[in-house]
């Protein structure tokens, strides 16, 4: 009977260690509680509310530049470094407090998880991972002074975003790291006169590189 008893107990920890967080009852509260009052309805450079927005809000060009979650990838998340000690831009959030050590490991764990929405109910996860780079083009478009560039990746990987004029010369360049699936990065011309522009963007490898693809933008100041 001991012996059944312990193995009873170690599958129920294993199980409540393993579960699945839920967004709506577990996720959504620590963001109403902590940081609505802020960053409710993308106040402040961020958006806490609701879902879509949520998952959607991205960090300016001279912080992150890049989505706060990144799903999969709570190491990797602006979101994540905000909320624990020392963040790489700025002030620990939220503002005159702290999260506890239990609500940090839920959205860390809701992150790797895939950030979903809705708990997966089966074996089966749903993944919207790309088989291959793909280039989604760049919005706004034409802009002033700023456009976000994005491609899908199949992998991790170094990129390079590289910018010429007209006449062919190169204006602007950003190196970055991409993460699986959608990538979104600003490309700032405040610099450059108004005109046609063009990109081409490059995955970089130890000792290769291949294009992911090229597009046009236009610069109306």
């Amino acid at each position: 009977m001991k012996n059944i008893a312990l193995i009873f107990g170690i599958s129920l920890i294993s199980y409540t260690a393993n579960a699945q967080i839920d967004y709506s009852t577990e996720i959504a509260p620590i963001f109403t509680n902590n940081c609505n009052s802020c960053h409710g309805g993308g106040a402040n450079n961020f958006d806490s509310s609701p879902y879509d927005d949520l998952i959607s809000s991205t960090s300016p060009s001279n912080r992150y530049n890049k989505k706060h979650i990144i799903p999969n990838d709570a190491a990797g998340s602006p979101l994540v470094d905000k909320i624990e000690a020392s963040p790489d831009f700025g002030s620990r959030m939220p503002q005159g407090g702290q999260l506890s050590t239990d609500e940090i490991a839920k959205i860390k764990q809701w992150i790797n998880e895939g950030a979903n929405e809705q708990v997966q109910t089966s074996n089966e996860v749903v993944t919207d991972y790309p088989d291959k780079f793909e280039l989604l083009g760049n919005y706004p478009n034409p802009f002033n002074p700023s456009t976000v560039v994005q491609f899908r990746s199949p992998v991790s990987s170094e990129f390079k975003i590289t910018v010429y004029n007209a006449n062919g010369q190169q204006v602007n360049s950003l190196v970055g790291r991409a993460v699986v699936g959608q990538n979104d990065f600003s490309v700032n011309l405040s610099d450059q006169p108004s005109g046609v522009y063009f990109y081409r963007i490059r995955a970089i490898s130890n000792v290769s590189s291949s294009m992911i693809g090229s597009g046009k933008m236009t610069l109306i100041k």
